[in-house]
């Protein structure tokens, strides 16, 4: 350290320190006094005796009552600041947290579950954030809440964790200092002379200290000792005692000497490696499923003492035993459920270290003894399967120990999901990834490889786009394995061969939609620069879709044909018109399907569109009706956005927001689902972190292994759930319409609709007046991401509606 960077640190560290640490644990004769007696809050609130983390609290009443701070230049926050404090709301309040600057210098305010979070600096520039929470937070517990503001920007904590983070382009330099006081608790907002944004319940130990505090273990521990204490127990030694107590009960005393206690997991609960688990321990792992159906779960195996537990095997069964006695086929499945680093989360959600993606199949699983290792536990019941009820059990056997077996139960419905997929999808493989796994000329390899992904999607209720990214691989894998359309002497000439074969194979399969033809995004049209439309116009494009036509038509798969030539062109009007009028005279019978990016489709300026896609918060609700009406379905999709607490795919979703993907597409009327990848970035040779390193991994469900083939993912599976969630909705509308109408009354009231005006304007590039702020509420998914039990019991209803 220099002489002069001794002295620029001496002076900051000497106003750190003049400046005061103000604390309030709102104890002693004057409660509203700083602990060290020199900074007053003014206002009023209600002293709660002994009602505080510590002593005593503030109790505020969410009508009047509210604090506000003075600051000046003895004990304003400069350079740095910690703003911490402790809230346990009460029943119906939601606006927390609860500190805000009139003027803006500092916001630290919201909702249960989404809070907005900025700050000033001196220098006029504003750090601003929010944070979702995964669930809403709860009333009736304490939550500790802190805004650090330093020299890189703006960061925010919530239990002593990591929540959210604003950084600064540059130095930050002092926070802004308006001379207004802040408001605490209460009068939050105002506007036309009403005051609001008023909070119900107790607040203590208030801090503004003039240092930047990114640690909080005293929190940590205090809010572990909080869930022990909600769950009976006053410490881990006898939260364990419970479990082996449990044990005994579940599997006779023997098993209270086993290792390690079992519990079954919803696969809509995401488990992190350092929660605690204070659940259920030893229940039979029931599923309840139709024919041709999957269902997940997730397998908890606990050590005690915190000792490692390798080589734990597995055996899952093979067979079930129906209630006549005989042994029927199930698909079981185990994989240790991979936690794969973040290194960025998605908008608003909390930077996450490690989040649940990759599911290794296998029979033998090391246990940590420090953390929570899930295991993920999946069954496929076969077509045919008749309905009833099916038991047996599965073993777990950890080394030196006798086996534990586990019962298992299975409800199949007397119905079955069909084979075809009967909600249409389409999903990318990115193709260009796959390329990398093979060598030079093995175009065998590379179909094979390409096959591979194709079928998982398949597996998954989703149809796979075969070949369309011909611009993206090298020259000889277009030539031996694309269709590569092109026009030499007046004929159209093209390598149909593979494309013919895995089509024919898929829609055996399942397949119920084929995406065929040129995407012109992705081949030179628009790659090689120039103006796009001149470039598609010398191509011929009519020959090479009227050809396009009769082939699908020769093929037998034109009824499920989609043309799918160009991606998010959003309100490039005359462009859009142009490539849609040459489709219908060249290929008239070709339905094509135009996604929309950043703009509220559909729209009535756009022409001669058989099938609307757009993106899930950027759509015309009204318009999407009259589209409906007319017989042109309206799928959605994502695509990087929209955000949580709204559903999508990225990998730090939790997985009801996964899952409510599928679910809240068909309670909003859409029609099918598209995505634009499951593999991107799976490349040979990509960092570790590479697929969660772009939209924190949302288009990568499916990973690569070392040999390039594809590891599937919690959110497969979950988006699977889904998918079969909606089939099964579909199953039951067709099938006895008025419990198909009471049932979707039920989703609706689950996941309401926002109220707006139906009549107000939706432009085609206007966000503000587009669906996000019309039809499409995120936090409306609260409930069902609180309660996923909610949609559980409402998919039960479905099930039995159509079992009977």
């Amino acid at each position: 350290m220099t002489f002069r960077t001794q002295i620029g640190y001496f002076v900051l560290l000497t106003a750190a320190l003049a400046a005061p640490c103000m604390e309030w644990s709102f104890d002693g004769k004057e409660p509203l006094r700083s602990d060290d007696g020199r900074t007053v809050l003014t206002g009023s609130a209600t002293v709660a005796k002994g009602a505080g983390i510590t002593g005593d609290a503030l109790r505020f009443d969410g009508k009047k009552d509210f604090l506000e701070l003075a600051l000046n230049d003895e004990n304003r926050p400069r350079r740095e600041m910690t703003l911490s404090f402790w809230i346990r709301p009460e029943a119906g309040c939601t606006e927390f947290p609860i500190v805000r600057s009139p003027r803006r210098d500092v916001v630290f305010n919201g909702s249960s579950g989404f809070y907005w979070f900025e700050a000033y600096t001196a220098d006029g520039r504003q750090l601003y954030n929010g944070c979702a929470h995964p669930r809403r937070l709860k009333s009736g517990e304490w939550h500790h809440f802190a805004l650090v503001y330093d020299q890189t920007g703006v960061a925010t904590y919530l239990d002593g964790r990591p929540t959210g983070r604003a950084d600064a382009d540059k130095a930050t330099g002092e926070l802004r200092f308006s001379g207004v006081p802040w408001r605490i608790g209460g009068r939050l907002y105002e506007s036309g002379g009403k005051a609001s944004g008023f909070f119900r319940g107790l607040l203590d130990d208030f801090k503004v200290l003039p240092v930047a505090k990114h640690a909080f273990p005293e929190v940590e521990k205090i809010k572990r000792q909080q869930r022990l204490n909600a769950a009976g127990f006053r410490s881990n030694a006898e939260l364990e005692q419970a479990r082996r107590n449990a044990m005994a009960a579940r599997f006779g005393k023997e098993a209270a000497l086993l290792p390690f206690a079992v519990a079954g997991v919803s696969a809509l609960d995401r488990l992190l490696p350092d929660d605690l688990f204070t659940g259920e321990i030893g229940a039979p792992v029931k599923f309840t499923a139709a024919a041709n159906e999957r269902e997940n779960r997730q397998l908890l195996l606990l050590p005690y003492g915190g000792n490692n537990l390798p080589g734990v095997t597995v055996e899952v069964p093979g067979t079930l035993t129906g209630q006549d006695g005989k042994a029927v086929p199930f698909r079981f499945k185990v994989s240790r459920i991979e936690y794969a680093k973040l290194p960025k989360p998605s908008p608003f959600m909390y930077p996450l270290e490690r989040i649940p993606d990759k599911l290794i199949s296998g029979d033998t699983f090391d246990l940590p003894g420090d953390a929570l290792a899930p295991l993920w536990l999946e069954v496929f019941v076969p077509a045919g399967t008749p309905g009833g009820v099916y038991r047996g059990a599965l073993s777990v056997t950890a080394p030196g120990n006798p086996p534990l077996e586990l019962p298992v139960e299975v409800k199949v419905w007397n119905f079955e999901l069909p084979r075809r997929n009967i909600v249409p999808t389409l999903v990318n493989v990115w193709e260009r990834d796959l390329q990398t796994y093979v060598p030079e000329g093995d175009a065998a390899g590379f179909v094979d490889l390409l096959d591979q992904y194709c079928t998982m999607l398949l597996e998954h209720r989703l149809n796979p786009v075969v070949l369309a990214h011909a611009g993206l691989v090298a020259p000889w894998v277009r030539k031996a394995v694309y269709p590569d359309y092109r026009v030499e002497n007046g004929r159209v000439v093209a390598n149909m061969e593979v494309f013919d074969r895995l089509v024919a194979k898929y829609r055996r399969m399942g397949l119920s939609k084929v995406a065929i033809g040129p995407h012109y995004n992705f081949d030179q049209t628009k790659l090689g620069g120039g103006d796009w439309w001149t470039n598609i116009r010398a191509t011929q494009p009519e020959k090479v879709w009227s050809f396009i036509q009769t082939h699908a038509e020769e093929q037998g798969f034109l009824d499920d044909a989609v043309a799918y030539p160009i991606d998010e062109p959003e309100d490039n009007v005359e462009f859009i018109n142009r490539v849609t009028g040459m489709l219908k005279r060249a290929a008239p019978q070709l339905p094509m399907l135009l996604t929309s990016g950043g703009a509220n489709y559909p729209d009535p300026s756009i022409h001669g569109v058989d099938i609307w896609v757009p993106i899930l918060h950027w759509t015309n609700p009204a318009q999407r009706k009259l589209e409906q009406a007319a017989g042109k379905p309206v799928w959605t999709y994502v695509c990087t956005g929209p955000n949580y607490p709204n559903p999508n795919l990225h990998s730090d979703t939790p997985p009801c927001g996964i899952r409510m993907l599928a679910v809240g597409a068909a309670r909003f009327g859409y029609d099918g689902f598209l995505h634009w990848a499951a593999n991107f970035n799976t490349y040979k040779n990509a960092p570790a972190d590479e697929p969660n390193s772009f939209a924190a991994g949302e288009g990568t469900y499916i990973h690569a292994d070392g040999s390039g083939r594809p590891v599937p993912t919690v959110r497969l599976k979950t988006l699977a759930d889904g998918m079969e969630d909606w089939t099964m909705l579909l199953m039951l509308e067709e099938r006895n319409p008025a419990a198909g109408a009471a049932i979707r009354k039920k989703l609706e009231a689950l996941i309401p609709e926002r109220k707006y005006d139906p009549a107000r304007p939706v432009a085609l590039k206007s966000p503000k007046e587009g669906s996000f702020h019309t039809f499409l509420d995120g936090e409306a998914f609260f409930p069902v991401y609180d309660q996923p039990e909610l949609w559980l019991k409402l998919r039960e209803e479905i099930g039995e509606a159509l079992n009977n």
